[in-house]
């Protein structure tokens, strides 16, 4: 089911060490472990589940670091400690109706970091590789990889993508920035995390990057072209920029069991997103643009992938099914916070919030509509003489 097309400044350093191998699956919190896979109709989730994640870094304990350890290592040229005062800042989080964000840039990002986000995320994670055949990209860099290249995972979020790729690619250099310092604390030796905002100026070296990526947060930027155009400053001729993201503008049916007239819950909320982060000053349908800017840009041989991501079980293939039973869940464990800013920046207040949702969840719940979203990769190559 794919369709394909072609044509700074302030920022921490999260140390790295060791770690054991990351789960390529997570059996969704708000769905019983046993239930899970056979709801699916699959095995049992003993046989998938796999080893488990390293603790996420809002889980440590000071016990868990000796006396002179950091969490991050920042240059004091003058030998003066500032790192304590620094990294409170940039580890630190603000609270807004019981949910937790990031303080770095505080306001900048849409939606929470805490636990629950931390959680949807890895199942997306997950649903995307199965969606995708077990790819994590598709740009043709399999070989800079296999030669140590160089690569950029921009809004990295709890770094299970950089980390899964380090697996598989350990000469690769791998660096993931997040406007969060949710990573892990221990991480395969030829993965970086940093704290900074990837919409700001970079301080890396021009014509560095063998291989930039970014996923699901194409839709909260506030300024796409500048950062296209940075990308393409900091990837080495012939490298390449790969966009994955979900289209949420509008859900897609094509057995009509939504029709235009249909009342769906979930298509009025995603109305009321769309305006909220307009609000926010993004657009919640800028995938659909992506491959024209690519070009604008100056990136060339862009190429676009489609496949669709039903919402729901469905679907009868089983692979699909799964992957609907992800999403499904990612969208029910997530809601308030997917909603809660964009919403309110919208007009509705908290409590209308709540209400509204009520019915979006049974919405999202009802078999009987088969839905899909596409879900849409992007990738385009600099020019070998750029």
């Amino acid at each position: 089911m794919d369709s394909r097309k072609e044509d700074s400044s302030s920022s921490a350093h999260l140390s790295s060490g060791s770690a054991p191998a990351a789960s390529q699956y997570i059996t969704p919190s708000s769905t019983p472990e046993h239930d899970f896979w056979t709801a699916a109709g699959l095995a049992s989730s003993k046989a998938q589940t796999g080893p488990s994640f390293p603790k996420h870094l809002s889980e440590t304990t000071p016990q868990d670091f000796g006396n002179g350890d950091s969490l991050f290592e920042f240059d004091d040229p003058d030998g003066m400690d500032y790192s304590s005062s620094i990294a409170d800042s940039i580890r630190g989080h603000v609270y807004e109706c019981g949910l937790r964000y990031h303080a770095y840039h505080a306001g900048k990002y849409a939606y929470p970091n805490d636990e629950t986000e931390q959680s949807r995320e890895e199942i997306k994670h997950t649903m995307s590789v199965m969606l995708c055949d077990g790819r994590y990209f598709f740009a043709p860099v399999e070989e800079a990889l296999e030669k140590g290249g160089q690569v950029l995972d921009l809004g990295t979020g709890t770094g299970i993508w950089p980390m899964q790729l380090a697996e598989s690619y350990p000469d690769a250099v791998i660096t993931g920035v997040d406007l969060s310092p949710i990573q892990p604390s221990f991480v395969p030796e030829n993965v970086r995390f940093y704290v900074d905002d990837f919409e700001d100026e970079w301080v890396d070296p021009v014509n560095k990057y063998d291989y930039i990526h970014l996923r699901f947060a194409l839709h909260t930027l506030k300024d796409r072209k500048s950062l296209m155009q940075r990308v393409m400053r900091h990837l080495k001729p012939g490298g390449y920029f790969e966009i994955q993201e979900i289209d949420v503008s509008n859900p897609s049916c094509d057995d009509h069991t939504l029709t235009p007239d249909t009342p769906y819950a979930v298509r009025d909320a995603l109305k009321l997103l769309g305006a909220g982060l307009q609000a926010m000053g993004a657009d919640i349908s800028a995938i659909q643009k992506t491959s024209q800017e690519l070009r604008e840009a100056g990136f060339e041989n862009v190429t676009e992938i489609t496949k669709k991501l039903p919402l729901g079980l469905w679907p009868a293939d089983k692979n699909l099914r799964l992957c609907g039973l992800f999403w499904r869940t990612s969208i029910m464990d997530g809601m308030t916070g997917l909603c809660s800013r964009p919403f309110q920046a919208a007009g509705l207040t908290p409590t209308e919030i709540e209400s509204f949702l009520v019915e979006v969840r049974k919405a999202v719940m009802d078999g009987s509509i088969h839905t899909y979203f596409p879900f849409i990769t992007v990738y385009g190559r600099k020019p070998l003489g750029g």
